[in-house]
């Protein structure tokens, strides 16, 4: 009888530098930015409560900010 045995790896980790690192999430803030302006922008007027949707969006922001702005 043959048997037959496999030898598991583990899985390679790459580190990569900081400083590459914020490089490519730079580059992806700048393209996300880019990818923005194809898409139209929502007009508030055209909600029945404007001043609510503009004061809850602003409240959300402050509470939960952007992942952009967490440097």
């Amino acid at each position: 009888m043959v048997t037959i045995t496999q030898t598991k790896t583990k899985p390679r980790i790459t580190t990569v530098p900081s400083e590459i690192m914020q490089a490519i999430l730079e580059e992806l803030r700048l393209l996300r930015n880019d990818v923005m302006l194809l898409f139209p922008q929502e007009d508030l007027e055209d909600y029945a409560h404007p001043d609510r949707v503009r004061n809850s969006y602003q409240k959300a922001m402050k509470k939960y900010p952007p992942v952009s702005s967490w440097k």
